[in-house]
């Protein structure tokens, strides 16, 4: 016996709906894209199906690209010409409503390489007559010894890096700061890999940020020039009074770590006895990160060494003249 109309019309939906559709359990193996953030859909607005909102959020994914494209760092992008066409067509339409020519301004938010360089270096003959300038005086003052300081910044390298506003507190993020405070930076990932914290996988990408910074900018971590490391590995004594052993003075490791405070993101009430309320805020944290090669390590154990073998022996009762003496009790 065949099924009513309604009933097949029913069916018929239901198999349409289904068939371009994966079960459930195929649809983990589809590839999803992926968040560095942790702080997944937060403001995320609901779906629906509405031409009008289709469209208005089709203008926000444009508008965002466009701001994308205009905030880059990295130079030339492929989308150029296409920004261009488009905002030469704006234009066009601009003065066409107002009848007059419109003269182009810059954009003072935009962060493209080459206006940076132009906003950060307006005028570059004059930076290199001031470096000239420097040579010249290191040059007249070259029978000088050079400092402390300026020998050890001329032989050793570091990278300081800070992160963006992390959706936590500081009192949280200063768990992970400290856990990775003093650790080499594979084993500070690895320790960041395998923890628990929400905020751990942040500070990850922020040590692997870093990390390649300080190997492009600095080049630092590269190893020695013929790809030799120490003949016979050598034991060092850290800050914290951890012994550790260093096969390759240019391995990377965090000799700095701190949080530092961020705005309010957001504020939520908070529900008490006797219809009474208060505000909470969500607060947000910044990681900074100061990393070095181990070669300071090396340099801070021998000075350390060296200074202890300086001091003159400990005499417990030293020959000096005894004063503040009184024939009756002071109290």
């Amino acid at each position: 016996m065949s099924l009513h109309l309604p009933a097949r019309r029913v069916a018929t939906a239901a198999t349409r709906a289904t068939a371009g559709k994966p079960s459930l359990h195929l649809q983990y193996l589809q590839p999803k894209t992926q968040r560095r953030n942790a702080w997944f859909n937060w403001g995320a607005k609901s779906k629906t199906n509405s031409p009008l909102v289709q469209e208005f959020t089709r203008r926000e994914r444009e508008q965002m690209i466009a701001e994308k494209n205009l905030q880059r760092t990295q130079g030339s992008s492929i989308f150029d010409e296409e920004i261009k066409d488009t905002e030469r067509v704006q234009k066009q339409e601009l003065e066409q409503q107002s009848g007059q020519p419109i003269r182009h301004t810059y954009n003072t938010n935009t962060k493209v390489k080459e206006h940076m360089e132009r906003a950060e270096n307006p005028d570059p003959r004059w930076r290199v007559r001031f470096l000239k300038k420097k040579v010249m005086q290191m040059v007249r003052d070259g029978d000088k010894p050079l400092t402390r300081e300026q020998r050890v910044r001329l032989t050793e390298k570091q990278h300081t890096s800070a992160s963006t506003y992390l959706p936590t507190s500081t009192k949280k993020l200063m768990f992970l700061s400290r856990q990775i405070a003093g650790k080499t930076v594979d084993d500070a990932i690895t320790q960041m890999r395998f923890s628990k914290k929400k905020m751990a996988r942040e500070v990850k990408w922020q040590l692997e940020e870093a990390r390649d910074n300080a190997i492009v900018a600095h080049g630092m971590g590269l190893g020695a020039a013929d790809g030799k490391t120490l003949e016979k590995p050598r034991k060092i004594q850290t800050k914290d009074g951890r012994w550790v052993e260093v096969n390759d003075p240019t391995t990377l490791y965090v000799d700095q770590s701190w949080v530092t405070k961020g705005p309010w993101r957001g504020i939520r009430v908070q529900y008490h006895a006797r219809s009474r309320m208060s505000q909470m805020w969500r607060p947000t944290a910044a990681i900074s990160l100061v990393l070095k090669e181990e070669k300071t390590r090396m340099r801070q154990y021998d000075e350390k060494v060296e200074k202890q073998a300086r001091k003159r022996p400990w005499v417990h009762l030293p020959n000096r003249p005894v004063t503040a003496q009184r024939p009756y009790y002071s109290w």
